[in-house]
């Protein structure tokens, strides 16, 4: 029963996740592209700036995390690609969780594509926003903190997150994934 509840829910997620390099000349122009795209397919696409992603379950995560905060009514804003990013972001201060955003020039990226619906083959929505974009992509265990020491990735993400030495020595260097997970989570409690 537990395992036929997980694939449930793992169903209901239905989002694919794009991780990569652009060059982008016009963040304006950028998200402009991602918005028609979404529209055309009747999906939500948000990018992130993967420098401050702890990982795929940090996305999905987040993702679960909106949709569910829209399902109950308790939402911070109405757009759902926001709602993520705010909870990506772990904060409820739309500004500050915008700071987790791409920017203009060589960017590695983060994109989700979700279908709340359950009804578009994301797969073909991946490829055209790849083809639009020209995001390079990379395999998505990019994302992943474990993989090889990236210390300038660690620093960022313990700035961002406001992780300090002493939660670190807490739970030790090992647990920072864990510890920005905490903090989307405990954006449900903020609210």
């Amino acid at each position: 029963m537990i395992a036929l509840d997980s694939r449930k829910k793992e169903k209901r997620l239905n989002c694919k996740i794009i991780v990569g390099k652009a060059s982008i000349s016009n963040i304006d122009g950028f998200l402009s592209l991602l918005s028609g795209i979404a529209l055309k397919y009747d999906v939500t696409i948000q990018a992130m700036n993967a420098e401050l992603i702890a990982g795929e379950g940090h996305i999905k995560s987040a993702v679960r995390k909106a949709l569910r905060a829209a399902d109950r009514g308790r939402n911070i804003t109405n757009d759902l690609s926001l709602e993520i990013l705010l909870y990506a972001a772990g904060k409820r201060q739309i500004d500050r969780a915008l700071a987790m955003g791409v920017s203009e020039g060589g960017n590695k990226v983060a994109l989700v594509i979700v279908d709340a619906a359950g009804e578009t083959d994301l797969e073909v929505v991946a490829e055209e926003v790849k083809r639009k974009t020209g995001i390079e992509e990379e395999p998505i265990q990019e994302l992943e903190l474990e993989l090889g020491y990236n210390k300038t990735k660690k620093e960022k993400l313990k700035k961002f997150f406001n992780i300090t030495e002493a939660e670190l020595k807490a739970v030790g260097e090992k647990k920072l994934k864990m510890l920005v997970l905490e903090r989307v989570a405990m954006l449900d409690v903020l609210k």
